[in-house]
């Protein structure tokens, strides 16, 4: 765990509300794919600090944050605190407070992967999905990603690029009845139908509380080891 000063080396908008910070990455930093940073910005003259997760590999060189900006546009006040409304305003240069890594939700050794995100629940799975592919590494992955519509697929054609006979991508859209592919939420249906042996993978759910919750239910009633489901949630 380390204290450390980020500077700002770019900033991407993918939509209105969704941005990445890229940062360079200090060269005594070494984190696991799946770890969490906290990152702290000056908001109305008080420091203000929020837990984030790197969406970069740390087999790339620059250190990369994928963040949804809360408005709240009800509830004033708030949004005047908001961590995310304040990195939002960064910009290259700029430098922060930052410390980390931390956090549980980290690979562990198992060839059969099982990666279930909601919407900017693809963060670590983004970071984990190109450091196995980086390195290598003899896994297969099945990737499932719920957004409401296409256009708020994060990475969407980052996913295709790297599908291969080891990584299975499975978006599916909740809101978009124009959408090509799967449409819907991530179900029972939907993941029966793309795992083949459900006890022989190791799963990471990420994403809003009810949607971990959820998704986490079904595969219970697979009879599938606890310790075999790691879960990050928030909300």
């Amino acid at each position: 765990m380390l204290n450390i000063q980020l500077r700002l080396k770019e900033k991407i908008w993918h939509t209105s509300e969704i941005y990445t910070l890229k940062f360079e990455k200090p060269k005594d930093l070494d984190f696991k794919p799946g770890q969490f940073i906290n990152l702290a910005v000056e908001v109305n003259g008080k420091q203000e600090k929020r837990a984030y997760s790197i969406s970069s590999s740390p087999t790339e060189e620059l250190l990369m944050f994928t963040i949804k900006r809360e408005d709240y546009p009800e509830e004033p006040e708030k949004r005047a605190k908001s961590v995310s409304t304040g990195l939002s305003k960064l910009e290259p240069g700029d430098q922060i407070e930052a410390k980390g890594p931390f956090g549980v939700f980290v690979l562990e050794e198992n060839p059969n992967l099982v990666f279930i995100a909601g919407g900017t629940g693809i963060t670590p799975f983004r970071c984990m999905s190109k450091y196995l592919l980086d390195k290598k590494i003899n896994a297969n992955i099945t990737l499932f990603y719920s957004a409401r519509a296409e256009k708020d697929f994060l990475f969407y054609e980052e996913f295709n690029k790297l599908k291969n006979e080891n990584l299975k991508f499975i978006p599916t859209a909740t809101r978009d009845e124009n959408f090509k592919g799967n449409k819907g939420r991530i179900d029972e249906n939907l993941l029966n139908n793309n795992i083949k042996n459900f006890n022989e993978n190791t799963y990471y759910i990420c994403g809003p509380k009810l949607f971990v919750e959820s998704v986490e239910k079904i595969l219970l009633k697979y009879n599938i080891e606890k310790k075999k489901i790691k879960v990050d949630k928030w909300g």
